[in-house]
């Protein structure tokens, strides 16, 4: 079953450029992830550093091996970039219309 995966970040300030232009080069890997079907990178309009990638993957363990492989090899040092945690929330698609 598809699911979608949220994945919300706020930059530090002194990273309000640099940080986005690495998420965006980081998100063709993901792209090219197996089992990744779709991803939006969306740029909040009140908040200049923070972004939401929206990710729709082919199941849940799809997604599970690319956030362990985010962990080893093609582990980034994003997190470096922000100025709080990152937070991942995942849901699954009750009505589709």
């Amino acid at each position: 079953m598809p699911i979608t995966a949220i994945l919300d970040v706020h930059f530090a300030a002194d990273h309000s450029v640099d940080g986005p232009a690495m998420f965006i080069q980081m998100l063709k890997d993901t792209r090219n992830f197996a089992g990744c079907m779709h991803v939006d990178l969306l740029a909040d309009i009140a908040d200049p550093e923070h972004y939401v990638a929206y990710e729709l993957w082919e199941s849940n363990e799809h997604d599970l091996a690319y956030r362990a492989w985010r962990r080893g090899e093609g582990a980034t040092n994003l997190r470096d970039y922000l100025d709080r945690d990152l937070v991942l929330t995942k849901f699954e698609t009750v009505v589709e219309s």
